[in-house]
């Protein structure tokens, strides 16, 4: 049996909740609030008000700056103000009525009422158009992929060189760590972003540069080290940088001025067996 519901979805992306209120909008309009008793004027008025709230309530439905208390504030809110402007709603209402009839429609209130649902249904276009383009622009969430395998050794190694700086946990974050990759992957990076997992025992202190790091020299001869960082207890990404004797190297050969680019430009992260692990002091 199919399970195909899109022919049942309202169109152009509105919510069933827009063509309900639309609907309202355009039945409550038909009558005429001057022909009406004040206890039917206040039943009007009400219906009016419950369907403005009903309307509000069901769209903050799955709003995240909103929880309960600020939904129910949210609705009581917009029916409050239904109620208060009631009076000048009407006024109005009278005005363009009259309107109508002196321009020869025949019958204003149907007029009305097809107008208060296209303009109903006009907003609920635009308010869903602006959503939709506002989850375009937001940025799309990591994927999550298996660690290259050289990245996992190299990683290892440096965590193994040393027992201190809760060492062992870390080790143990690193066998069920994945990559963190957002937007397109790169081939061959100089950082390698970590997931590791939410029960994975968190390392203590929570954040730091773990202090072994992992020297090689890249294909232009600029002294280079790949560390590991440590963020909130998690090991969070391991990264390529100039070592501190890079600038002495950078201070007789490279020229920014002159146009030599970046001395990271060709480095990549090292295999684990082309490195010399170094602790380094801590002050």
């Amino acid at each position: 049996m199919s399970t195909d519901t899109s022919t049942t979805r309202p169109p152009l992306g509105l919510r069933t909740s827009d063509l309900v209120t639309a609907a309202a909008t355009g039945l409550l309009t038909l009558p005429d609030p001057a022909r009406r008793t004040p206890a039917t004027r206040f039943v009007l008025r009400t219906a009016v008000a419950g369907t403005t709230g009903a309307g509000v309530w069901l769209g903050t439905d799955g709003e995240p700056a909103l929880d309960l208390p600020g939904r129910f504030a949210f609705t009581a809110g917009a029916v409050g103000f239904v109620y208060g402007a009631a009076e000048l709603g009407e006024a109005v209402d009278r005005a363009l009525q009259r309107r109508l009839v002196r321009m020869g429609v025949r019958r204003p209130r149907l007029t009305m009422a097809l107008a208060g649902v296209g303009a109903s249904l006009a907003i609920s276009l635009l308010e869903r158009r602006a959503e939709a383009g506002e989850e375009e622009d937001a940025p799309e969430g990591p994927v999550l992929r298996p660690l290259p395998e050289p990245v996992r050794e190299l990683v290892s190694a440096i965590l193994s060189h040393t027992e201190d700086y809760d060492s062992l946990r870390l080790r143990a974050q690193l066998t069920g760590a994945r990559e963190e990759v957002w937007g397109e992957p790169e081939d061959a990076p100089r950082l390698v972003e970590l997931s590791v997992p939410e029960n994975a025992p968190l390392a203590v202190p929570h954040s730091f540069t773990f202090p072994v790091s992992a020297r090689f020299t890249s294909a232009r001869a600029v002294p280079c080290a790949a560390r590991v960082l440590v963020s909130g207890g998690r090991l969070a990404a391991v990264v390529v940088d100039l070592d501190e004797d890079a600038w002495e190297v950078l201070a007789e050969d490279w020229d920014a001025a002159g146009g030599d680019p970046d001395p990271l430009a060709d480095v990549t992260l090292p295999r684990a067996q082309d490195v010399i692990l170094v602790t380094e002091a801590r002050g």
